[in-house]
């Protein structure tokens, strides 16, 4: 069973053939898939697809979450902050089947261009309290923002916080783990990269209990296609990577990472 919790075939270049995509997935033995919001239309082709799945696909379980990427959060202003929060609260309660988390939200300090810090502190603070308020759990995106990050999520620690796409090294893997008692950790095909020893540093220094596999497609392919887009059935590699790192068989990690994603999604499966 594989399991891909951050993906994004709610945009282009995958959207254009999404039902092609989710079948590709399922084919490769995939079961869960969960499209991450960045902003309101990636929000809202991530539900269209996860309604659309339930009747075309009744064998995978399709889910989105709801949020604004800390790159898109410069568009908005303070101002519209309550609208925005109250926009995202209503897509969550008329689409509760499929909506499983906020996110992805958070700060990132990696562009000279990126929104001014003060502002990604403002918006990452309105997720959290939405996802307190909704009782849901939260999906991160931190990039070169380890400190920042934290400064407003040691204000969260009874959230359920999903560390996508693992960008930080064994140190501050540990940091994060002491913190955050509810906590996940998302490793994508960057796992396979020759020159990322830090990632697999950090996946033999956390608890198994934390990890969750994930693709970011369409960013990140794996080793062997370098330099081309990456989709959701690659997440086999992600997989087959952690149980040669763990020294595990392919087959417990999946259940490793069923019980993971479904405990924090709130999923069956």
């Amino acid at each position: 069973m594989l399991i891909d919790t951050h993906t994004h075939i709610n945009f282009p270049p995958l959207l254009q053939d999404w039902e092609n995509h989710l079948q590709s997935f399922q084919n490769a033995g995939g079961k869960i898939l969960i499209n991450a919001g960045a902003h309101q239309s990636y929000n809202e082709n991530g539900i269209h697809i996860a309604q659309k799945a339930k009747t075309l696909f009744p064998d995978l379980i399709v889910k989105a979450t709801i949020g604004i990427h800390p790159d898109d959060g410069k568009e908005i202003k303070k101002a519209d902050f309550p609208s925005l929060s109250s926009l995202l609260e209503t897509q969550y309660l008329e689409n509760q089947e499929v909506v499983c988390a906020i996110g992805e939200c958070g700060i990132d300090l990696h562009s000279a261009e990126a929104t001014p810090l003060e502002h990604q502190y403002a918006l990452l603070q309105l997720h959290c309290e939405l996802a307190r308020k909704l009782k849901l759990p939260i999906v991160i995106h931190s990039r070169d923002a380890f400190n920042e990050t934290l400064k407003v999520l040691q204000n969260f620690r009874d959230l359920n916080i999903y560390f996508h796409c693992r960008g930080y090294g064994p140190s501050e893997i540990q940091e994060i783990e002491k913190l955050l008692p509810n906590l996940r950790i998302g490793f994508t095909n960057i796992i396979t990269y020759k020159n990322a020893p830090a990632t697999r540093d950090s996946l033999l220094a956390i608890k198994k209990a934390k990890i969750l596999t994930e693709t970011d497609a369409p960013r990140l392919p794996p080793q062997p296609f370098r330099g081309q887009s990456c989709y959701p059935h690659y997440v086999s590699y992600v997989t087959e990577k952690i149980a040669e790192l763990l020294e595990k068989p392919q087959s417990e990690i999946e259940k490793i990472v069923r019980d993971n994603a479904c405990s924090l999604l709130g999923i069956n499966a």
